[in-house]
């Protein structure tokens, strides 16, 4: 097997489970929480704001907004951090993959399950919209009930081969396990906080929090060294 060390996998997504469900009891501190993660990221120095990157989703959810109302303004940015997260999480899959000399997971049909949950997740939101996100208004255009349920049977499917795939190299002893945890975690992330309607608000929270521990993992530096003094 190869791999990396678990606690780069497992933390995060525990800590993101924690993230959803304080947010589900007391939002307030999940709020907080988050802060100090995003606090925590920023001590690394290593924080880049792409605001070009940024400015199409801020530019469609004004356009939006001006049209409809906040509501589906926020609506907007969910989709957009959705999608963002999503690709970052399957860039990440790949450099595991990579890493890990597995260059066929690091295919298009390799991965097309990982885009099936947040799929499934987006239309089941927006099957049950309206909703709140920290008191903010949430809404995308309705979509009828067999829109999700399609979108749930395609997922399932997706994730049902892969675990078949990845049991059997786990037989054959040739599980790479840094794509696979990642890629589990992901599945984890994004069904509990979206595909199981648990709670809206709460799966942005966890969202959010995993992406920041990723950022900033646990057991790294928090502050970057300080340069050696020049010679003389």
């Amino acid at each position: 097997m190869t791999g990396k060390n678990p606690d780069q996998t497992v933390t995060p997504l525990l800590i993101a489970l924690c993230a959803g469900g304080t947010a589900l009891l007391w939002p307030p501190l999940a709020l907080l929480v988050l802060a100090l993660l995003g606090a925590r990221v920023l001590m690394r120095g290593e924080a880049r704001i792409d605001f070009a990157q940024m400015a199409g989703p801020v530019v469609a959810s004004l356009i939006v907004g001006a049209f409809v109302g906040l509501a589906g303004a926020i609506g907007v940015l969910f989709v957009w951090r959705v999608y963002a997260d999503t690709s970052w999480s399957v860039a990440e899959a790949k450099r595991l993959a990579m890493a890990a000399g597995r260059p066929a997971e690091t295919q298009f049909t390799a991965l097309a399950h990982a885009w099936a949950t947040p799929f499934y997740g987006v239309t089941t939101v927006a099957f049950t919209a309206p909703h709140m996100i920290a008191g903010l208004p949430l809404d995308l255009p309705h979509v009828p009930y067999y829109v999700p349920l399609a979108a749930g049977v395609i997922a399932a499917g997706g994730l049902f081969d892969w675990g078949l795939q990845r049991a059997a190299d786990w037989r054959l002893g040739e599980l790479a396990t840094a794509p696979a945890a990642h890629l589990l975690s992901h599945h984890i992330v994004f069904a509990l906080g979206f595909g199981l309607m648990i709670d809206v608000s709460a799966g942005v929270f966890a969202l959010m929090a995993w992406r920041l521990v990723h950022a900033a993992p646990f057991g790294a530096r928090v502050f970057r060294p300080a340069l050696p003094a020049p010679t003389t």
